[in-house]
């Protein structure tokens, strides 16, 4: 910067103006961005409503930052997701470092001003517009905020505050979860800058699948296969459930596509153990393609069984029924009466005339032969 241009900022600004470099080039950092307020407002507002250089930086130590959150992926057995578990993981995270309590610098040693904002932590960027002047705020890139940089780094941590470890956790997987489910084990992500406490960490689940049993929600699912013999007849099955092997009742008479349940040998609802959802199982009945000859003449006998107890009629009629066969009954009687009575008084009037015509033949044949 030429003479020129710094006896106009001395004349405008004063000497904070040619100390903080206003009108240099776009960007530039300032040694102390306050001056120039403090040169307007006085030293009571050069810190942001009246806060000194040492009453800043306390307040900015105070808030100290949360470590950052983990992520650890878990894949669980099918048993284990329905009945719960206990995983023990290994885990690589940032742990506060013992030696020096998170500070990063030497035990003794003591902190220098940062040279950069001059102990504020932060700088004021500059930039010249056919506007006007513009400043902006930001931190101290040098000391990241602090105001103050390490003479002397701890020996652990190199100046970091923090360290990697490798730690073995035990996670305790609750029954019931379900493919997606994520579980919280706080204070276990890495541990803040400075001594900040530590994240959290979030463990995703997943789930093996098995092709004999199907999950929806808190129900199981699968299917058993019976001939169609058993379907008749009823049987009891061995089917695969979640607590092991175990029996299915299949009553008579169960068609293709029927659903048996076993209930409460499903999954666990989550948080309420004792809660279990049913085991559902479709009935698929199988026909065979082929039968002996033997089997054929026993089904050919079925059949015809069954095809006159279809015929035959019921032994137990309704009153109705019995009313109505009653009436046919009393007007099949009447008719066959009444063809009886029509038969015997034909048979009448034909003898009357049989006789009568005897009769008349033996008068004649007596009156020639005595004339």
């Amino acid at each position: 910067m030429n003479y020129d241009k710094k006896r106009a900022l001395y004349d405008q600004y004063g000497e904070a103006g040619v100390k903080s470099g206003v009108g240099g080039s776009a960007g530039a950092y300032t040694t102390n961005p306050f001056d120039l307020f403090e040169t307007f407002f006085g030293a009571s507002m050069g810190g942001f409503s009246g806060m000194d250089q040492t009453a800043f930086r306390t307040r900015r130590r105070g808030a100290a930052m949360k470590g950052e959150d983990l992520r650890y992926d878990i894949i669980l057995e099918f048993s284990e997701a329905i009945f719960g578990a206990e995983k023990e993981i290994v885990l690589s995270h940032l742990e506060t470092c013992d030696i020096c309590a998170g500070m990063g610098s030497k035990i003794g040693s003591k902190m220098r001003i940062c040279s950069t904002c001059g102990g504020r932590g932060q700088v004021m960027r500059t930039e010249q517009t056919p506007f006007g002047m513009f400043s902006q705020v930001s931190i101290c890139p040098a000391c990241g905020g602090e105001g103050e940089i390490i003479s002397e780094y701890c020996w652990k941590c190199a100046g970091e505050g923090r360290i990697r470890v490798r730690k073995d956790i035990k996670v305790k997987i609750p029954p019931g979860v379900s493919k997606g489910s994520t579980l919280r084990v706080r204070d276990e992500g890495d541990a803040g800058p400075k001594g900040g406490p530590p994240g959290d960490l979030y463990v995703c689940l997943d789930i093996e699948e098995i092709s004999e049993i199907q999950r929806d929600g808190i129900n199981l699912f699968s299917t058993v296969t019976i001939d169609f013999i058993e379907a008749i007849l009823g049987t009891t099955v061995k089917v695969k459930t979640v607590d092991g092997i175990g029996e299915l009742q299949v009553p008579p008479g169960t068609q293709p596509g029927d659903v048996v349940v076993l209930a409460k040998r499903g999954v666990p609802k989550l948080n309420k153990p004792s809660m279990r959802g049913d085991h559902l199982f479709n009935i698929k009945v199988t026909i065979p393609s082929r039968i002996s000859g033997q089997e054929q003449e026993l089904l050919e006998e079925l059949a015809s069984l069954r095809s006159n107890s279809v015929r035959r009629p019921s032994s137990h009629p309704n009153t109705k029924t019995q009313i109505d066969t009653t009436k046919r009954s009393q007007k099949s009687m009447e008719a066959q009466d009444s063809e009886q009575e029509q038969p015997s008084q034909n048979d009448f009037w034909q003898s009357l005339k049989d006789f009568a015509g005897s009769v008349a033949n033996g008068a004649l044949k007596w009156l020639k032969d005595n004339l």
